[in-house]
């Protein structure tokens, strides 16, 4: 049987009132919030965005379209969202270029993606065996500058890459530091202070 409640030895007004102060997070915390108009929640499993259309592989799950994010096109029209929503998701995709630009083909002008995966240094990143690919932070700031394209030939803005940290790290301030000097951060101490999860957004250009 699971155990809930405070491990032993916290008291659970500690705990209050250290999330309270921000010491702590709850999982929320780090969940896609779109912003208004029409979304697409891609992967949506059972916990889809209120009002968004689900986009899953499996029917046993809050789905309105059932699809394969492998096969291409998706059974969706041209430009129709104003956000879309991939938490937990390009990872498990063969060909994340791929399935970029096809967000980008059903997604309006200007449009925002908002993606959540595991950081390359994360367990995460590796304690699931469906995941096809992990990600840096880097890899999503190149999309702004269509370094391969050949690959992907479609246009985003990077409106933004957070790093995401254990509450720890972001205690002795490694999250700070590494939001603010990413390149270093991943070159050199990635794996000696790991992240858990990257949350980019991109802005469609068309």
């Amino acid at each position: 049987m699971t155990k809930t409640g405070p491990p032993p030895g916290v008291s659970a007004s500690l705990l209050k009132r250290m999330a309270e102060l921000g010491l702590i997070r709850e999982p929320t915390h780090y969940r896609l919030v779109p912003g208004p108009g029409a979304v697409l929640d891609v992967g949506c499993g059972q916990n889809k965005w209120p009002g968004a259309v689900g986009l899953d592989i499996s029917p046993d799950t809050a789905a309105d379209v059932v699809a394969d994010l492998n096969e291409f096109p998706y059974p969706l029209e041209d430009g129709r969202f104003d956000q879309i929503l991939c938490q937990d998701v390009i990872e498990h995709v063969r060909e994340p270029l791929r399935f970029l630009s096809e967000l980008h083909r059903v997604a309006k002008p200007g449009a925002r993606i908002h993606v959540r995966t595991p950081h390359f240094s994360s367990l995460l990143a590796y304690g699931d065996p469906t995941h096809e690919h992990i990600f840096s932070a880097l890899a999503f700031r190149t999309l702004e500058h269509q370094i391969f394209p050949h690959y992907l030939n479609v246009g985003f803005r990077v409106v933004d890459v957070t790093l995401d940290f254990w509450d720890p790290l972001r205690w002795i301030g490694v999250a700070k530091l590494a939001n603010r000097f990413p390149g270093p951060y991943e070159t050199l101490f990635a794996f000696r202070y790991p992240a858990m999860n990257i949350r980019a957004e991109l802005e469609v250009l068309k």
